[in-house]
């Protein structure tokens, strides 16, 4: 059966985006590597990356909480999530939300960032199915995976080039290369988010969907 679930759905772009940016340091490192590659380097380099480079994007993803992975998308310690200013800013800031439907259909909404971020997502699991609010779930997803990923090789690669002696110039120009993939990463990742919060609300402001306490007492 084919996986629904949207990081076993992104795997294969972070994947590719770990084997670019694998290139990219061999380019600084030894570009002779590339234009002459042997077919026996060229075939270790596909089971390189059809099974160990999945699973250290795997490790490397995973190892951060999901909670420090959003401050490094939305550059703030405290009220992060794009959730806990779903009803005060995000919802009366997009057009296709009705906020005076959105509070008719689902009641009292709260200003308190906490009680935003938890009464969003109440209204999220009644909708996660809705492909408008799947897509882009996926989309915040894989972005912020990829900008918890890039931001590392900020640091790491321009030191390691610098520690073997490579060009003068290749440390600069790998800070500028993963800095820049870090930056539109996590830009991505933020407006992927905020459209997440703002389709699921709008979703609810067009139509009155029953809680998931009533689906389960009408079973009984």
């Amino acid at each position: 059966m084919k996986s629904t679930d949207p990081k076993s759905l992104n795997m294969k772009w972070l994947v590719l985006l770990a084997v670019a940016d694998v290139l990219a340091v061999l380019l600084f490192v030894a570009p002779e590597f590339l234009s002459g590659a042997t077919l026996t380097q060229v075939g270790i380099g596909r089971v390189m990356t059809t099974t160990v480079m999945p699973v250290v994007v795997l490790l490397v993803a995973n190892v951060l909480p999901p909670d420090v992975k959003a401050m490094l998308v939305y550059w703030k310690p405290r009220g992060v999530l794009p959730g806990c200013e779903a009803f005060t800013k995000y919802g009366p800031g997009d057009r296709r939300v009705d906020m005076a439907a959105l509070k008719k259909n689902v009641g009292t909404l709260p200003t308190a960032p906490s009680d935003q971020n938890a009464k969003w997502y109440k209204l999220y699991k009644l909708v996660q199915n809705d492909p408008a609010v799947a897509g882009v779930h996926k989309d915040f997803l894989m972005y912020r995976d990829m900008a918890a990923v890039s931001l590392p090789l900020v640091v790491l690669v321009p030191l390691s080039l610098y520690w073997i002696s490579t060009a003068t110039a290749a440390p600069w120009l790998a800070a500028v290369l993963f800095s820049t993939q870090y930056l539109l990463t996590a830009l991505s990742a933020r407006w992927a988010g905020i459209r997440f919060v703002c389709n699921v609300l709008a979703v609810h402001s067009t139509r009155r969907i029953k809680t998931l306490e009533v689906r389960n007492n009408s079973r009984h």
